[in-house]
């Protein structure tokens, strides 16, 4: 899955005004691919309900 341009340049700036980091567009596209790679995990382990904290499996949902 690929991140729109829109999307990084919101980033980009969240990046500049809350942390002060100056990044590069590609240094963005990094970690902004990293946090996808991240989220899409989680939602797949939500998915199978291999979650211990509440859910035993998915028909618990």
């Amino acid at each position: 899955m690929t991140i729109s341009t829109s999307l990084l340049l919101e980033l980009k700036q969240i990046l500049e005004d809350e942390w002060k980091l100056k990044l590069t567009l590609q240094e963005v596209m990094e970690i902004g691919t990293g946090l996808l790679a991240y989220v899409e995990t989680l939602l797949k382990i939500d998915s199978v309900g291999i979650y211990k904290g509440g859910k035993q499996n998915a028909d618990d949902k």
